[in-house]
């Protein structure tokens, strides 16, 4: 046959009819499952903080912006332009004096932060109310954790601030502590007192490391950043609060770490064909924030600060304030203790009800994510949800919180988490050593980490008000593990 005759791929394998290429569309679970959600216009108090609107329509067809790295496009992880020029004026927006832009979300952010702070097998005085992405840090590179319990605000346990006295006591625990690692804001919005903490850090030659994945926004609002109130690495998610999109987040620097530290460690944690459509998006973000955006989030801290008292004050309901602790003015946290619903009643209710999709729940509260991109709308129907006559007081008893009991390290995270492991009833896990972290809702605050021996104060903490004795518990097997004298059970 001769070339002139082989059919071209356009009219041949490539070329679909329109009934195929409609069949094809309609196998596409996921996709088709996301256009249902978005049809179903629900008020969206979650992230990412665009709310499926489009913010930046500048990405509205992104396909042309999809890049690889080639001439004129730079590469992340050399320090290229024009990416370079790119994080650097998200460094000045933030006070900082480097900032590295990441395709992997605060999870890439944080462990890089950790691991360009803290050598493997070292030791790291860390913030109880951390995000899991740092238990995989921990076992990833063999640190070993001092924690430090952030003291409860209230009757239901919601973590709150930790005392630099703690800290302190903790750098006497561990002095071969090489960084200290907290939460601020937490997934409630409560901010850690940045300023005390860094000058305690820095008296003992170490740096201070902030999760700060939810505090994009800040400048916007008035919030100093977490590098301007002294913190030396703060992970930042552009995509939680930002309208960036989905993975987008920023790794802040004071300077103290080597940029070229960070730009060595951040690929073990990340893809090496990062997404050019993310990072332009984290670019934009900040633009927009420094524009049209300040206003919008001006406007939003207002109207949460109005829906706390509207709250309060008309709804069986009441919101947590920044009269009992620094909050985050964007963040609005409902509190459901003395009502005749819990926090994950309210939450079903919400959705199937009302079209209102909130960020988290738990016994006692739902969370909202509020961000430049609500609407009045938005924030209407809310409220005409929180009002409904459905909800009364109620004859809930508070359910006493016990002490935190105290965990016993008995492993590493590391060897805990790469060990064999099996599930048993909670009411035969005593003595046995936790292979994953065990996080009740309240307080959110994990129980038990991987490596620490579980004793019977903490099923009764467990059964208190939250878990069942048939609750399944990921335990280690701890073949090759020498016993220790202790009787754990009585722990």
């Amino acid at each position: 046959m001769s070339i002139t005759a082989i059919p071209p791929f356009w009219t041949s394998t490539r070329c679909t009819s329109a009934h195929s290429y409609q069949r094809n569309m309609s196998d596409a679970f996921l996709y088709q499952q996301l256009r249902k959600q978005a049809a179903q216009k629900a008020a969206r108090f979650h992230m990412p903080g665009h709310k499926g609107k489009p913010v930046l329509p500048e990405l509205n067809h992104p396909f042309a912006i999809d890049y690889t790295e080639i001439e004129g496009t730079g590469n992340l992880y050399a320090g290229d332009e024009p990416i370079l020029s790119a994080e650097r004026a998200a460094a000045r927006y933030y006070g900082a004096a480097d900032c590295l832009f990441l395709t992997g979300g605060s999870t890439q952010a944080l462990m890089t932060a950790i691991a360009a702070a803290v050598p493997a097998g070292g030791t790291l005085l860390v913030d109880r109310n951390c995000h899991k992405a740092v238990t995989h840090a921990m076992a990833l590179l063999d640190l070993t954790p001092e924690f430090i319990v952030p003291h409860p605000l209230d009757e239901t346990g919601l973590p709150g601030r930790i005392d630099p006295q703690e800290v302190e006591d903790a750098f006497a625990r561990a002095p071969q502590a090489a960084a200290l690692l907290v939460t601020s804001p937490n997934y409630y919005g409560v901010m850690q007192e940045i300023p005390a903490l860094a000058e305690l850090c820095h008296a003992h030659g170490v740096p201070l490391l902030v999760d700060a994945a939810h505090s994009a926004h800040f400048p916007a609002v008035g919030v100093p950043s977490a590098i301007e109130q002294g913190a030396d690495l703060a992970a930042v998610s552009t995509h939680k609060t930002l309208p960036a999109l989905g993975q987008s987040a920023i790794l802040l620097s004071s300077g103290r770490i080597p940029f070229d530290t960070l730009l060595e460690t951040a690929p073990m944690f990340g893809t090496s064909s990062p997404s050019y459509v993310l990072l332009a998006s984290i670019d934009l973000a900040r633009a927009w924030l420094e524009g049209e955006g300040a206003a919008a989030y001006a406007r939003c801290a207002q109207r949460v600060a109005a829906l706390r008292r509207e709250i309060d004050r008309t709804t069986v309901f009441s919101a947590l304030t920044d009269e009992i602790v620094p909050l985050d003015p964007c963040r609005l946290t409902v509190r459901c203790r003395g009502t005749n619903v819990t926090g994950h009643e309210l939450n079903e209710i919400l959705h199937a009800d009302f079209g209102i999709d909130v960020e988290m729940s738990d016994r006692d509260h739902i969370v909202c994510i509020c961000t430049g991109a609500d609407t009045e709308r938005a924030y209407a129907r809310l409220m005409g949800a929180l009002r409904d006559s459905r909800f009364c007081r109620g004859p809930q008893e508070p359910i006493p919180l016990l002490p935190f009991p105290a965990p016993q390290r008995a492993c590493s995270v590391r060897q805990a988490w790469f060990a064999a492991r099996r599930e048993v009833p909670l009411a035969q896990a005593a003595g046995r050593i936790c292979a994953r972290p065990l996080t009740p809702y309240p307080p959110g605050v994990p129980l038990l980490y991987p490596g620490e021996r579980i004793g019977q104060v903490h099923i009764e903490f467990l059964r208190a008000g939250w878990y069942t004795d048939t609750a399944p518990i990921c335990v280690m097997d701890e073949t090759g593990i020498p016993e220790r004298k202790a009787h754990y059970a009585d722990i």
